[in-house]
């Protein structure tokens, strides 16, 4: 009976967790340092576990990456899309001015050469009118003057052509009278000639002198 106690407790030892003394054979607790029932003590002879050693690896090896070209930002693109937008906007602007300009010179010109012509075309039909002037009173002139010599002076003479030299002013000309006879005898005396506007006559007049002229020059009617 004894006997059967004790297999039944070595083997309830046997089934429990834990070790045995090596001295009388009592089973203990695996972290027990000395056995309670003889007082035997353990020695640790179990070392922990090493950590795991990681295994050297190949290195692997990678073709060097060509560095990239850093890209404009957004911002910097904007700043640049400005500062080209100013430039084509300056351009357009001084393209714009000098046509502007050139344009405007070209029509001053053009004015100019158009009021020069006008001021010429002016001067030539002022100077056309004065010709024709001068020229209808030469033609009466040359009457008066034949009037003057043969009636006033009782010359035998006549007027064969007046020339108006220049305008006095007002009304007034100047200029002289070719005076013949039949004999071929000719001289030129000076006359002022107005224009006598009121009555649309012409009025002459001989100096003195000049009728001294046509007096040593011609003989008298008597």
């Amino acid at each position: 009976m004894l006997k059967f106690q004790y297999l039944n407790k070595q083997r309830g030892n046997i089934m429990s967790d834990g070790k045995f003394c090596p001295q009388c054979g009592n089973q203990v607790k695996g972290d027990a340092l000395f056995c309670p029932q003889c007082g035997h003590q353990f020695t640790t002879t179990q070392t922990p576990d090493a950590p795991d050693t990681p295994q050297p690896t190949r290195a692997s090896r990678h073709a060097p990456q060509q560095a990239s070209t850093p890209q404009p930002t957004g911002h910097h693109n904007r700043w640049v899309a400005i500062v080209l937008g100013v430039l084509a906007l300056a351009a357009v602007v001084v393209v714009t001015s000098n046509l502007i300009i050139r344009n405007q010179e070209a029509a001053h010109q053009r004015a100019l050469q158009a009021s020069e012509s006008r001021v010429q075309s002016s001067k030539r039909a002022s100077e056309s009118r004065r010709e024709a002037k001068e020229k209808s009173l030469a033609a009466t002139a040359k009457s008066v003057v034949t009037d003057i010599i043969q009636n006033d002076d009782d010359l035998d003479a006549r007027c064969t052509e007046v020339t108006i030299e220049s305008h006095d002013g007002g009304n007034q000309y100047s200029g002289y009278a070719e005076v013949e006879d039949d004999d071929d005898d000719s001289t030129t005396i000076d006359i002022t000639i107005t224009d006598v506007k009121y009555d649309d006559s012409v009025s002459v007049h001989i100096d003195g002198d000049q009728d001294d002229k046509l007096n040593e020059t011609f003989y008298s009617n008597d």
